[in-house]
């Protein structure tokens, strides 16, 4: 099923991104993940809920398993 919007919350800009989808700008490419990461999915959950949205897929998140 495609879903009728996508977001992409993301610190990195989208123009250091190459035509095969690899990262290739300055920035560690893990340098968004831990405490960032998880302020980034607290507020993709809070827009969630706040627009009443009924279905949220999150791609490649990298935070440990609870």
């Amino acid at each position: 099923m495609r879903l009728p919007y996508v977001y992409k919350v993301t610190k990195y800009d989208p123009t250091d991104w190459n035509e095969d989808g690899r990262y290739v700008g300055l920035e560690v490419e893990t340098s968004d993940h831990g405490p960032k990461e998880a302020a980034y999915l607290a507020a993709v959950l809070a827009f969630a809920e706040e627009s009443e949205v009924a279905e949220v897929s999150i791609r490649e998140p990298n935070l440990p398993a609870r």
